[in-house]
């Protein structure tokens, strides 16, 4: 029996609409390429929202329907089909591996020159934020103008990675599955692959004068604790690889502290950044960076960096003073290393000072909110 949903209008009126066969494969793949926040990505364990790069586009084993990335650099292939009367499902499978071979190994600039930009020519592609772009940096930015510079260097790098590692999030798309189709997806995420495979239902409906999409998520790859399908670790995963128990405590420390003063402290592929709002801008300014003993982040840092941004915090001229007693401060640290890294005035904590000026840390991260809170007074 055909399900049926209710829909209610601005006017009050009501419509019922009942669930349909899907006769057109090209029109589910418009209708995402159009809507591409219709693909249910939070439910894949991803990070939204999501930006069509190419559509029919040209690779070596064929035309890939859609290819999209998120605004955390993920890649997702997507391959389209009618439903169940459509046999060749096994078919599709083959070309999302196809395709997936094609791109692997494909450089940033490469995949950007020869699938983003090509698909943003004005013949191919309708939306504007994106049309006529000569980069990817640039559809990025004009489609998430929050995008910070810290950001858009996460984008590139775990973009590059992924073609790299050939780690793709591979999207199947039909109205409805057969069970031997979601048994094959559940045996091939069960492999435990760099790359991840989902089944996408997009159900019409339709009445007399409206219709309508339901989109759902039917397979998905089981979701382990600690890392996420996007490669992002979390706080607890983070923690787990500081052996050194006090530091490890001192860490732990300045994370509760900055949750608690509303800071905001969005994870990475290998850490996290110390975030605070300014009033002059909507964007967030950078005041941190941890990583975990070992690793190298975003623009070669390691361990705990404190300071900014130059180019960010150069967006909120009215807590300059505010940002100026912060930096003194961490200046005035003992055993504190200043950082060469282009674009920042900020100074390296190791290990064993970090456990030493954790008190001295809080105070000053602490001082800083409270003057520029006072700013926004």
């Amino acid at each position: 029996m055909a399900r049926k949903m209710i829909v209610r209008t601005g006017d009050e009126s009501q419509h019922i609409l009942e669930e349909t066969e899907a006769t057109n494969e090209e029109e589910l793949r418009s209708l995402v390429k159009d809507n591409p926040d219709l693909l249910p990505i939070e439910e894949f364990g991803l990070n939204g929202p999501v930006m069509v790069v190419g559509r029919e586009t040209t690779l070596p084993s064929g035309a890939v329907d859609l290819i999209c990335v998120t605004a955390n650099g993920d890649l997702l292939v997507v391959e389209f089909k009618t439903g169940p009367q459509n046999s060749d499902f096994r078919h599709s499978l083959a070309q999302l591996l196809h395709y997936g071979s094609d791109l692997w190994h494909m450089t940033y600039e490469v995949f950007e020159s020869t699938v983003a930009v090509r698909f943003f020519g004005p013949s191919n592609c309708n939306d504007p934020r994106v049309k006529g772009k000569t980069s990817l940096e640039e559809a990025v930015k004009s489609t998430w103008p929050e995008f910070s510079e810290e950001e858009m260097s996460h984008f590139k790098d775990h973009l590059t990675r992924q073609l790299e590692q050939g780690a793709f999030n591979y999207v199947l798309v039909a109205s409805s599955f057969k069970e031997t189709v979601t048994r094959t997806i559940e045996y091939m995420n069960a492999l435990r692959s760099t790359s991840d495979f989902f089944c996408v239902e997009l159900v019409p409906f339709s009445g007399p004068h409206l219709s309508a999409f339901e989109s759902r998520t039917i397979v998905k790859p089981y979701q382990q604790s600690g890392r996420s399908r996007s490669g992002t670790i979390d706080e607890s995963r983070f923690l787990e690889q500081v052996i050194d128990e006090r530091y490890r405590e001192s860490l732990k420390q300045l994370l509760e502290l900055c949750h608690g003063l509303g800071l905001k402290t969005p994870w990475g592929s290998v850490g996290t950044s110390i975030r605070i709002p300014i009033p002059d801008t909507a964007d967030l300014l950078s005041i941190g960076w941890l990583f975990p003993p070992g690793e190298v982040g975003w623009l070669g840092l390691r361990d705990v960096t404190l300071g900014i941004d130059i180019k960010s915090a150069s967006k909120g001229p009215s807590v300059k003073a505010s940002i100026d007693s912060y930096m003194s401060a961490l200046e005035n640290l003992s055993g504190v290393e200043s950082v060469t890294a282009q674009g920042l005035r900020a100074f390296h904590i190791g290990q064993d000072e970090m456990v030493e000026l954790s008190t001295e840390v809080s105070d000053i991260i602490a001082e800083l909110v409270r003057n520029v809170n006072t700013a926004n007074d």
